[in-house]
């Protein structure tokens, strides 16, 4: 006999894939199947970094044959309605769910607080192709347990680009939607709370993309490339990528994910425009020379392509505030420019950060 909780769930699975039947036709991120789940622990493999590959629809990565170095561990919990907590190895993050989407409140680790007075946003959701969206943030925080942090930044994140991951052989992944986000933060740090020395600034420009496969409620693949300076001048530029591949994620407790995994085993694989894909490739610093030049209230670079690259450059200053966001594709050759216009720019020093191809360059430019 079929009890009254066995029929309440073949209902609530019946009605769940009618919906995923409507929506197949694009990826689309929502709170049921893609908001963190209280209760999940999530593995993670990192893997050798790669560049993030081509924008746009229908686009092939392939980041298959990369081998796992390490394992990175995440479990989800509740602290009280609307509000989560992860924890891996070195820190505990607090989240905040909203109708809009996912928001980061703070994190803690053995030698550093911080607590966001305005939150960053992580994850707006529903998150669709083409949809972007800017937010600011601040927070203030103790390191060491002797110091004063206090950090604002801007983060944009973008669902720049749809296609098919390649993960392994038998893991290709079609109808995934890739998430863009930026995060440039400039960072205090003092004995005295009150001291305010805008000459004394680290700033933080990170890059974060994440690869959602539609049935899958966390990212299947991830790169993050963060760069950081002092007073403008670069220090160290640090890059990661992890896979969270589908039979880890296929373990969890998750009958909304499950069940939309379903409904698209009955419907027709339209195949992508590229079979080889725009990522998987490492990056090739020998690839791109380029100079700067200020002509006027123009920032002038100038630069020759090895191989053919997407140039994305922006112009940021000491607070961390992006003036100026450009992208541009070029085959190889010389000669090629892009211009930055600084008209209307307050003076001072400012960085061009240029991501090529998934390699990080950057210069300090003085705007008079």
């Amino acid at each position: 006999m079929v009890t009254y909780q066995a029929k309440s769930r073949i209902l609530i699975v019946v009605f769940l894939l009618s919906i995923c039947t409507l929506v197949r036709a694009q990826n689309t991120l929502s709170q049921a199947a893609n908001m963190l789940q209280p209760g999940d622990s999530v593995t993670k493999e990192r893997v050798e970094y790669v560049h993030a590959g081509d924008t746009g629809k229908d686009v092939v990565w392939n980041f298959s044959n990369l081998e796992a170095n390490d394992l990175y561990y995440i479990k989800y919990d509740t602290i009280s309605h609307l509000q989560l907590v992860g924890y891996d190895t070195q820190k505990t993050y607090k989240y905040q769910t909203t109708v809009d989407g996912l928001l980061l409140r703070g994190y803690e680790s053995p030698l550093m607080r911080m607590d966001f007075q305005q939150p960053q946003v992580i994850l707006p959701l529903p998150m669709q192709f083409n949809q972007t969206m800017m937010t600011d943030y601040q927070g203030e925080g103790r390191y060491s347990g002797t110091h004063f942090e206090r950090t604002a930044g801007t983060i944009r994140i973008t669902a720049d680009a749809e296609g098919t991951v390649i993960l392994s052989e038998k893991d290709t992944l079609p109808n995934t939607l890739r998430v863009y986000s930026i995060n440039t933060a400039a960072i205090r740090l003092n004995k005295d709370s009150c001291q305010n020395d805008e000459d004394n600034l680290k700033q933080v420009i990170t890059e974060h993309y994440q690869w959602y496969a539609r049935g899958y409620r966390y990212p299947v693949f991830e790169t993050v490339t963060s760069s950081t300076y002092y007073n403008l001048d670069h220090i160290a530029t640090q890059q990661y990528a992890y896979r969270c591949p589908p039979d880890i994620q296929v373990a969890l407790n998750d009958t909304v994910n499950e069940a939309i995994r379903l409904s698209d085993l009955s419907l027709p694989y339209k195949g992508n425009k590229s079979e080889d894909g725009g990522g998987g490739q490492k990056p090739e610093r020998s690839g791109f020379t380029y100079t700067v030049n200020t002509n006027g209230n123009q920032a002038i670079i100038t630069y020759n392509l090895e191989n053919p690259a997407t140039i994305h450059a922006m112009m940021v200053d000491v607070m961390g505030t992006i003036y100026r966001d450009l992208h541009q594709t070029n085959e190889a050759g010389v000669g090629h420019s892009m211009s930055i216009d600084c008209t209307g720019l307050r003076r001072g020093q400012y960085i061009i950060y240029m991501n090529v191809n998934g390699t990080i360059y950057h210069t300090k430019i003085p705007v008079k």
